[in-house]
This record gives C-alpha cells, sequence and structure tokens, in this order.
C-alpha cells in the first residue's frame, strides 16, 4: 500500500471528476488516496506525507489554472523528491492528429517554463467543453473540433476517456510493486536520488 497525494485545480468541474476518478481506481487497487484542491493547506500536507502524487488541471486560454502553477512552483522541489505525475485536461488531448499533439505539447512546455518541477510521467486527457457562454469566435474553433471529432454540435462537446484514466491509475499503482515497498517511477534513475 502506497500513499497518493492527488492535487487539483478544477474550474468547471471536469477536473474534479476525472481526479475523483482517478482516486476511486487507485483505492480500489489497495492504496490511500487524499485528494486536495491545490489552494488548500491540504494539498501541502498531503504531499509532504505522501509516497507518490499526482498533480491535475485543464487548459484554459492555452495555459494551466494559476493556482496550479503557483502550487507546482512552490512545491516544485517536494514534487522532484517522489515519483509525480501531471495529468493536463484538454480538449486538444482528444485530436489524435499531429496537430492536437503539438498542442498538447505546447501547452507542456509552457507550463515547465513556469516551475521548476519535472514530473516523471506526463498524461494529458481529453475533457469537455460547454458551449454556453463561449464567444464567437471560441464557439467557432469548438464546432470546428467537434467536426473534426465526429461529434454533434448542438450540445456540449464531451471527450472523456475513463478508460484512458483508469489504465492511468494501474500503470501509476505498479510504481508500488510490492506493499509498502515505493520504486522509482518511470523515468527515475538512483543516482537522481530519488529513490
Amino acid at each position: 500500500m502506497a500513499r497518493f497525494a492527488i492535487a487539483y485545480a478544477s474550474s468547471e468541474g471536469h477536473t474534479r471528476a476525472v481526479v475523483d476518478h482517478l482516486a476511486a481506481a487507485l483505492r480500489e487497487l489497495g492504496h490511500v488516496v487524499s485528494l486536495d484542491d491545490v489552494g488548500t493547506a491540504a494539498a501541502t500536507t498531503a504531499l509532504d506525507e505522501s509516497d507518490a502524487v499526482v498533480v491535475a488541471g485543464s487548459i484554459h486560454g492555452g495555459r494551466m489554472q494559476p493556482r496550479l502553477v503557483r502550487f507546482a512552483s512552490a512545491h516544485g522541489v517536494a514534487l522532484s523528491q517522489r515519483p509525480s505525475a501531471l495529468m493536463m485536461i484538454s480538449m486538444s488531448a482528444a485530436l489524435r492528429d499531429a496537430r492536437g499533439l503539438a498542442r498538447t505539447q505546447e501547452y507542456y512546455t509552457t507550463f515547465l517554463a513556469c516551475t521548476p518541477w519535472r514530473p516523471d510521467v506526463v498524461e494529458f486527457v481529453p475533457g469537455v467543453l460547454r458551449l454556453a457562454g463561449l464567444g464567437p469566435i471560441r464557439r467557432s474553433l469548438a464546432v470546428r473540433m467537434a467536426r473534426q471529432l465526429g461529434l454533434p454540435i448542438d450540445r456540449d462537446i464531451d471527450c472523456m476517456d475513463w478508460v484512458s484514466i483508469q489504465r492511468f491509475a494501474e500503470s501509476a499503482a505498479r510504481w508500488f510493486p510490492r506493499i509498502g515497498v515505493p520504486t522509482l517511477a518511470p523515468g527515475r534513475s538512483q543516482r537522481d536520488g530519488h529513490a
């Protein structure tokens, strides 16, 4: 059993739905999970007491939520001292073409420029786009994206992939193959000093 801290920022509730699903999956696999908004003191406490951490947030206007970036910047050292993952929820992740990949990579590069934290794993998760309240330009882009994905354009665009979130939980759980004995996350090496 390992202690996972999940710290998240959710603007419209979609990221919260993703991390709720992730937390439930990790608990089913026998792990202890704390689930806290990055703006709370509980998120910092859970991070300090964790074996591994997942930080999750969504992309708005091409960037992660500022409070998530502040959390990652303030806790970059602590995040880097344990297996860690970043979940980026974005409609661009639903586009399985070169353009979608380039866009998600651009979001990640922008995030890295703002924080000293270098996650071991980055998971891009398709999201949900609410059409209500979008201005004409953003609505036009949303409609074009819906058409590319073969989705109806008369309602919200929902590309959530719950199966991939389950697979991510199973992958993260493999960081701890024996009860109570943490191992290195993918990408870590003993010489990094993050065993």
